[in-house]
This record gives structure tokens, sequence and C-alpha cells, in this order.
């Protein structure tokens, strides 16, 4: 009898865990780091780096993960995506549980870097908002509105 109490408590549905992001936009994301006491420049470029520093698949990784990487693109100013931007950048991974942020070399990114004292650094986290892979014409289009105080929402 016993061993079917078990069993039976053992199929029981026990909640799932899930992380519960809100969906990041650019205008928003634009309006947050135009707010920050620290200064962003907005970048849309390429990342490269050695994928095997990324936590992945870990079940208990560290809050965060320095990862050294070079982003090559162009950092927006008032009359759009104009300035050319190559630097070595430091990725600061963040995870929450299980759940880490996650870029892959080569993408294609719209990206919002801190630049201070230390160089540049670029937030990666779980739930999106700093980084944007793949960015539509649409995306940085807004983004630029939004640095020429034409529209932002």
């Amino acid at each position: 009898m016993r061993a079917l109490a078990l069993a039976i408590a053992l199929c029981a549905p026990v909640p799932a865990l899930a992380l519960s992001c809100l969906a990041p936009s650019v205008d928003r994301s634009y309006a947050q780091f135009a707010a920050a006491e620290e200064a962003y420049v907005v970048i849309h470029g390429r990342l490269k780096l050695d994928m095997s520093e990324m936590p992945d698949g870990m079940t208990r990784p560290p809050r965060m993960t320095r990862v050294p990487a070079r982003l090559r693109g162009h950092s927006l100013n008032a009359l759009g995506f104009e300035v050319p931007f190559n630097r070595q950048i430091t990725l600061e991974v963040t995870c929450l549980s299980q759940w880490c942020g996650h870029v892959q070399t080569g993408d294609d990114i719209l990206a919002f870097v801190r630049k201070d004292a230390s160089g540049y650094a670029l937030r990666v986290t779980p739930c999106g908002g700093s980084v944007f892979g793949s960015p539509e014409p649409e995306a940085r289009e807004q983004v630029a509105r939004c640095m020429a105080g034409r529209g932002c929402p």
C-alpha cells in the first residue's frame, strides 16, 4: 500500500519553474538607458567571442560571467548609425536560477553598451532588453528616431 501511495505521489503534477519576462522593446530600452546615470552607446554590429566561455547547460550557473568579446559595427549619433565602432568589450552575462542571457558569436545585434572608465560592457540578461538579435530595419529606425528626439513612444 505504501508503494502504491509513493507511486501516486511521484506521478502527481509538480509546478513547473519558469522565468516570466516582459517582452523587451527597443523604444522602452532606449528610454531606460537614456535615463541611466551611466553613459551608454547604441551599437549596431556583429559580436565575436569564444562561446566556450559562455555559461550554458548548468544547473547552478554563476550569477554573472564576464566574457571578453569584440563588437564591430556602427554607433548611433543624431544622424543615425554612422560612427564606426570596433572595440573589445566585456559581456556581463547574468543568470537567474538556470536561465542565463545568451548571445552567439557572429550575431548581428543592436546593443545598448555601457561606457565607463574600464572600457565598454554589455549586460546580457535572461530577459533581454540590452541586446536585440537580428534587428529589423524598423527597430534600428525606431532607436534612431528616439535618439533624434522624433517620436519615441
